[in-house]
């Protein structure tokens, strides 16, 4: 679905920037990104709680980001995480939705 393809994407130290194939533009907050990381871990996984595996961080940086396949994203952490892939569809819709 051409809605959402990232066109192009570009990071600075606060914000991840897509714009959408379809001309959509996405700004994302890194750290309330990191805190949505869809990863087994963070989503209470293991034996843990949501949001136990990300509680306790109040600063993020994005050190790098790779694509999936055609169909998501995948980030590096100056914490060493890097387990989550974030979907085009559900990046869209946090970003449609005002999540983050």
């Amino acid at each position: 679905m051409l809605k959402t393809i990232p066109k192009e994407i570009t990071f600075d130290g606060t914000f991840l920037y897509i714009t959408w194939k379809d001309g959509f533009q996405s700004k994302f907050e890194l750290l309330k990104l990191r805190k949505l990381c869809p990863c087994v871990t963070c989503m209470g996984g293991h034996g843990g709680s949501i949001g136990s595996a990300t509680s306790h961080i109040h600063e993020i940086s994005l050190i790098s980001w790779k694509k999936i396949g055609r169909y998501a994203l995948n980030f590096t952490w100056n914490d060493n995480h890097d387990t989550g892939i974030y979907t085009y569809d559900s990046l869209r819709e946090y970003s449609e939705k005002n999540l983050i």
